[in-house]
């Protein structure tokens, strides 16, 4: 490997003002860095490779005989596709995703593919910490380039590579398909799926299989993510079996009703909003239009056995990423059936029922799955997170093969019994005489059970969310922080993007978004010189102090997620308009 000189760092300041608590920050224009970030990583492969920069243009991949066969000419030209720089493994260093095309390593240097490469610097010296390869063998045993940059009978023919962040651990797509811009196409699908554990690549095993050929009313289910219409046919069953698979990935076909109509938007991995695409590869041709594409190019092959006007666009989306939203994807283990996505089926759910009520989702089941909580109560507030402390009525809601249930009747209690808690698994609410109850959940059913003595040191109140349904983007609280979400005046401020009209649409103060600010620091244990800003972080639960003042601020801005950096300058922004 080359050794890399003077590259260049875009350092954020943090300058924090003593006096009265504020942090002040002087930053570049973000987007002006993030592109800043994208020409360093180019120029950097490109010389670590010795290949240039083919991504975003049109190839010419004309129809030419070869050995008394006609075929697609290759593409010739080798070269970068695309490179992002982000830190994918979370040590607040940005590592380099290159997406390159030339001869493999793993199919023999006589064959050429798509390459995914993580590069990552050490000392000096950018090294590549793992790669993989996009290509395998055909039914005869010939290799196959799946990102059609190389020879195919295909004339309409599109490769996608995709990124997505889950649970903080990053995931890389690679779907191809006979026609473009569909997934399923009545043809041929196919997708695979590698994880990045911050050293190396692995494939998920759940995608090794998922390729798809088919029409009519299997693709419409495989479309709608709904096997509701394959059900009890043997030929449906392959179908029902896919269907499953992918919504246990975390895609579903969302469903939005406006007015009487109840609308199915098709969810696939190209069309998900959380799928950042990276690279987009498209041959096909400019046949004249008005006919069918098909019968058309049959005819004028069968007629003149050699054709111009076929092509390859190389779409690089590198430069349009410019934040990469984490997705929370709960699963659980259902008898009888495959893995699905519970925190999914919860978040469609609330997006017409139990609209305008509060709401948590706790691991109160009987094996600890996920179960969602409803409270009927509040509705009369506005609050995004409301902990009460006053009794109220709730309804329990579970999740059978990736649908909701009610679980029991409604569950009622008395201002006298004090708010709901949590703690261990169990709901628990106090006796109006004395003792507690718990809710023991099991399946369809639950039982409250009394006990006379017990240590209350460790309930916590239950906190809830406002439901805003299908218009308020509906974002899952986490479970294990339910304890002290209540606490926080933005409690997502470590772990997504909140814009301006985010901060606005919540109605915050001038003086509650100068504390939701200091709370980011707070949140890593840095104490404040102003006595009133100190002593309402010690009334915090979640909060340790931990550095003074100074301390905390000579350790830099490396301390700070990508979100907090961003929420801080949102924040600031807002407090400055305010006045």
């Amino acid at each position: 490997m080359k050794k890399m000189k003077n590259v260049t760092a875009v350092v954020l300041t943090c300058v924090l003002a003593l006096g009265n608590g504020e942090i002040l920050w002087a930053a570049e224009d973000r987007a002006e860095a993030q592109q800043q970030k994208e020409e360093d990583a180019g120029s950097i492969v490109s010389r670590l490779t010795g290949l240039p920069y083919i991504g975003g243009q049109r190839l010419e991949t004309p129809l030419i005989m070869q050995d008394e066969i006609m075929k697609l000419q290759n593409v010739q030209e080798e070269g970068i596709l695309g490179c992002l720089k982000w830190d994918f493994d979370n040590d607040n260093s940005d590592e380099i995703l290159a997406v390159t095309y030339e001869p493999s390593e793993t199919f023999g240097p006589e064959n050429k593919c798509v390459r995914i490469s993580m590069y990552e610097l050490n000392v000096d010296t950018w090294m590549v910490s793992d790669m993989f390869e996009l290509g395998e063998y055909n039914l005869e045993g010939r290799f196959q380039d799946l990102a059609a940059m190389s020879d195919t009978n295909s004339t309409a023919y599109e490769g996608n590579i995709f990124l997505r962040r889950v649970n903080g651990q990053y995931q890389f797509f690679y779907e191809y398909s006979a026609s473009p811009k569909y997934l399923v196409t009545g043809f041929e699908w196919y997708l695979r799926g590698y994880t990045y554990d911050g050293s190396a690549f692995s494939v998920m095993e759940s995608t090794q299989d998922m390729e798809y050929a088919a029409s009519g009313m299997e693709i419409e289910a495989l479309f709608a993510l709904d096997p509701t219409p394959l059900q009890g046919l043997d030929y449906g069953q392959y179908t029902i079996d896919m269907i499953e698979q992918y919504k246990a990935l975390g895609f579903q076909a969302q469903r939005i009703g406006i007015g009487t109509e109840n609308f199915i938007v098709y969810s696939t991995v190209s069309q998900d909003p959380r799928c950042y695409s990276i690279v987009r590869l498209v041959r096909g041709d400019s046949m004249e239009e008005g006919q069918s594409a098909g019968q058309f190019v049959y005819d004028r092959l069968k007629s003149e056995r050699y054709l111009e006007g076929f092509w390859m666009d190389i779409e690089d989306h590198t430069s349009s990423i410019r934040e990469i939203v984490d997705q929370t994807h709960i699963e659980e283990e259902s008898a009888g059936s495959d893995t699905v996505s519970v925190a999914g089926s919860y978040e469609e759910f609330l997006k017409t029922n139990h609209v305008g009520d509060y709401y948590a989702i706790v691991d109160a089941g009987e094996n600890q799955e996920s179960i969602l909580v409803a409270a009927t109560g509040f509705s009369e507030m506005d609050e995004d997170i409301y902990t009460p402390e006053l009794g109220y009525d709730i309804v329990l809601y579970g999740n059978n093969g990736g649908t909701v249930r009610q679980i029991g009747e409604p569950l009622h209690l008395s201002e006298s019994a004090g708010p709901w808690y949590f703690c261990e698994n169990k709901l628990i609410c106090n006796g109006r005489r004395g003792g507690y109850y718990t809710v023991d959940i099991a399946g369809d059913s639950y039982t409250r059970n009394f006990h006379q003595e017990g240590s209350s040191s460790d309930w916590v109140p239950l906190s809830l969310r406002k439901n805003r349904g299908a218009a308020g983007g509906q974002v899952q609280p986490s479970p294990e922080n339910n304890a002290a979400a209540g606490e926080y005046i933005l409690p997502t401020s470590n772990s997504e993007y909140l814009t301006e009209e985010t901060l606005i649409s919540k109605g915050l103060t001038k003086e509650q978004l100068g504390l939701a600010r200091n709370e980011i620091f707070a949140r890593h244990g840095r104490m404040f010189d102003t006595a009133e800003i100190q002593q309402y972080f010690d009334s915090r639960s979640w909060y340790v102090p931990k550095y003074a003042p100074a301390e905390f601020d000579a350790m830099g801005d490396g301390i700070f997620n990508e979100y907090e950096k961003y929420n801080m300058e949102s924040i600031k922004a807002l407090e400055d308009k305010l006045g």
